[in-house]
């Protein structure tokens, strides 16, 4: 039999309805936007597996961020399902750890090309229109918290002349991730059972463990908070006896990105915004853009400026009218990066006592000036009131104690 080539769609964690925690605080039009992006990433997903062709789509866990799973996930994946099932696609799908099988809850029922894999290691086949035979292995998480290696479950490939994938939504046993450890496995026990290609989910970073047999990550579709950075989308996997090609194709509606500005020699305010501004527009190109920006050798700038970055007026102003932009750069976080303090271990304890003696000589011109910042930020000074002498003792009293126990307990 010829071998001819393959060619589907790899993703994960799609994270549908995702609740993007802390992000609520958005003006509205950003908070519906990104309420919206992973159901438009996935979307996006579709599109491209119709537009090429593709003999089906392999999706390895986490479609459902949570597992109570809204009305309103569950109608926008069938109704992408579905279309892929106009097109004559089928889609091989697995649940992981946030969308296990045990929770279904309300569940809708998908269309005939969906094909999901049961709580136990099993195997199904697809014929190509082209004749080639396909033998897809998985299994779907029966509950949220699966911590035993399942590799001796899948099966070792025997018949050399058909193609052989194996889906798995785990954590490889030696990496260092934020991720919890599921499933975990090794990539040569992997190995061992002679799959031509082994679509993972699980892990958020896009990923290559191998590229013999490729072992693939693809990660999620759409970064969901600051750490999730840089472009998201899947993998389009072209696959033949004789090797693989992978197409990462970038579906995010939106962009988490972070920028390290140099305020060395700048002087005016003037200088530092346009240097801003000339920043954020080079962001402008990904369509839609949370932005964090760490300003660093600030050493030079004016104290005025520094209190008007402190403040917050200076971010208020890099944010004003961008809600109202299809590709908005929307600045969710500026630091000031300072120079890190290094005290020799000697100095320590003289170090800790000196310091600590300067809130004993606090006045009230003091304590004006560090009040200052919070009484002139443009959104808390509406709910603050003026602390009285004895407020201002009380906290001068719970502050020297909290420092003192930090400073002496890093010190020890």
């Amino acid at each position: 039999m010829i071998m001819e080539k393959i060619k589907f769609i790899h993703c994960a964690d799609l994270h549908l309805d995702s609740p993007f925690k802390g992000l609520r605080q958005l003006p509205k039009e950003l908070f519906n936007r990104i309420m919206d992006s992973t159901f438009l990433s996935f979307k996006r997903i579709i599109d491209k597996a119709i537009s090429s062709k593709v003999d089906f789509i392999v999706i390895s866990g986490d479609l459902f961020d949570e597992e109570d799973r809204s009305i309103k996930a569950q109608a926008r994946l069938r109704e992408q399902f579905q279309r892929l099932n106009e097109n004559g696609i089928p889609a091989y799908v697995i649940h992981g750890n946030h969308d296990f099988l045990g929770s279904r809850l309300l569940e809708m029922e998908m269309p005939e090309n969906v094909h999901i894999f049961g709580d136990q290691v099993e195997s199904m086949t697809y014929f190509t229109k082209n004749g080639q035979v396909v033998h897809l292995y998985g299994f779907s998480y029966g509950k949220r918290h699966i911590v035993e290696n399942q590799l001796p479950h899948y099966p070792i490939a025997t018949s050399k002349d058909e193609y052989h994938i194996g889906l798995l939504h785990g954590s490889e046993g030696n990496s260092q991730t934020a991720h919890e450890k599921y499933a975990p496995f090794n990539i040569t026990e992997m190995k061992t059972k002679q799959y031509d290609y082994w679509a993972l989910g699980h892990i958020h970073s896009r990923s290559e463990l191998t590229s013999k047999p490729p072992i693939v990550y693809p990660g999620n579709i759409q970064g969901r908070h600051s750490k999730e950075t840089g472009p998201k989308g899947c993998y389009e996997v072209h696959l033949t006896k004789n090797g693989s090609e992978l197409y990462f194709i970038e579906t995010n509606d939106i962009r988490f990105e972070t920028a390290s500005i140099s305020l060395k020699n700048v002087h005016h305010l003037s200088e530092m915004f346009d240097l801003l501004k000339e920043t954020i527009e080079s962001y402008r190109e990904f369509g839609g853009t949370f932005l964090e920006l760490k300003l660093q050798d600030t050493d030079q700038l004016p104290q005025a400026i520094l209190e008007r970055i402190n403040n917050g007026e200076l971010v208020q102003a890099l944010q004003d009218g961008e809600e109202l932009q299809q590709g908005f750069v929307w600045i969710h976080q500026l630091k000031v990066i300072n120079k890190e303090l290094k005290i020799n271990t000697e100095d320590q304890q003289s170090f800790i006592h000196t310091f600590l003696q300067t809130f004993d000589e606090w006045t009230h011109e003091d304590w004006e000036r560090f009040l200052s910042d919070l009484y002139q930020h443009p959104q808390a000074f509406r709910y603050l009131e003026y602390l009285d002498d004895d407020e201002k003792e009380g906290l001068l009293k719970d502050v020297k104690s909290m420092t003192n126990s930090l400073l002496l307990g890093e010190s020890r």
